[in-house]
């Protein structure tokens, strides 16, 4: 190790080659020692055997710069072609969007790009033309895709809902992209309709009258009750029976249909006909002749009950002459109810 001022004076000779030895020393030892030069001077080097480092002095004389280490290839620096980097190497940060040769930090990729694995992002996600985001399944083999419609008139922001709905639940929007969980109004519990085949459809219970468990339909049982049987009188109850019938809306107290029970079976009748009392005035001899449904009743599904007539003689009701007949007739044909057009479909309730 050697230091000097680079001050050679007048001397005697073998004084001037021992300090000129000095200064040679200095110079090819590079200055170096376990303390700063007592003199420096501008770009001076110095060899800092104490921290193991190399240094230059500034162009003002006014610090030290460390250029690297003492003993390391390159001074530890890296080689212009192909260095590799230990410990924790920085550069400056591009600013966003570059796309040049520059060197990326971690602070850009941070802020430009997804990460690869977890991480949080910050800011918008733009994917363009239509790409899709992408959840893959256990394996990864196949996945689940979300991904905007081909044309969108205007930007359009979904909000998420802040918390999760209740089971059955759908999302539903306010109109301004804000989403919320909502119960929508679906068939109720108990509600009966007609199907168009020959089986109920799924969540429903064909109307035949059938005790089905309490415990299994219990939202369906909540609505009926035993109303339409007890079924075994403890864990079951009897769906309501509607096969071959018509259905009436109960009467409620108007008083059309009065006294009926609520869910009550009522069987068919049929209205007694009017009876009708039927004045047939007899031909006068010149211009009229009794017709068919006056003299053969029974012609047009009619049966005399009773006869009467008036100014007229016994045994000439049927022929011309005067006075007047009253025929009391009453209908006896007809089938074994009363019914309008109707077609059979399958009544079901919903449980």
């Amino acid at each position: 190790m050697a230091q000097h001022d680079y001050d050679i004076g007048n001397q005697s000779g073998s004084a001037f080659r021992s300090d000129l030895n000095n200064a040679l020393a200095a110079i090819v030892s590079v200055n170096s020692g376990s303390s700063d030069p007592a003199v420096m001077y501008a770009y001076q080097l110095y060899a800092d055997t104490t921290n193991n480092l190399l240094k230059q002095r500034n162009g003002g004389n006014s610090a030290w710069i460390t250029i690297g280490t003492l003993g390391a290839t390159n001074w530890g620096l890296a080689a212009l072609a192909s260095p590799t980097f230990t410990g924790t190497p920085s550069a400056p940060t591009a600013a966003a969007g570059t796309n040049t040769t520059q060197i990326a930090t971690t602070a850009f990729v941070v802020s430009s790009f997804l990460p690869l694995a977890g991480g949080t992002v910050t800011g918008n996600i733009k994917l363009n033309a239509q790409s899709d985001i992408r959840f893959a399944d256990a394996d990864s083999s196949n996945y689940v895709a979300l991904q905007a419609p081909t044309t969108v008139a205007t930007d359009l922001t979904l909000t998420l809902p802040a918390a999760d709905g209740s089971s059955g639940q759908a999302l539903t929007t306010n109109g301004s992209g804000a989403l919320a969980f909502a119960t929508i109004g679906g068939v109720p519990t108990g509600a009966v309709f007609y199907f168009a085949a020959n089986t109920a459809p799924t969540g429903f219970l064909k109307c035949d009258g059938t005790a089905v468990s309490r415990n299994n339909y219990a939202a369906l049982f909540a609505v009926t009750g035993t109303t339409y049987g007890v079924g075994n009188g403890n864990t079951t109850f009897n769906l309501p029976d509607l096969r071959g019938e018509f259905i009436r809306g109960w009467d409620d107290g108007r008083g059309v249909d009065a006294s009926r029970a609520f869910g009550s079976a009522q069987g068919y009748a049929t209205a007694k006909p009017q009876t009708t009392a039927a004045t047939r005035l007899l031909g006068d001899g010149t211009t009229t002749t009794i017709d068919a449904s006056t003299t053969n009743p029974s012609a047009i599904g009619f049966t005399r009950v009773s006869k009467t007539t008036e100014g007229v003689t016994a045994g000439t009701i049927d022929s011309t002459g005067s006075g007047q007949e009253i025929d009391v007739l009453q209908g006896v044909t007809g089938d074994a109810e009363t019914r309008p057009r109707n077609v059979a479909l399958l009544a079901c309730i919903k449980y």
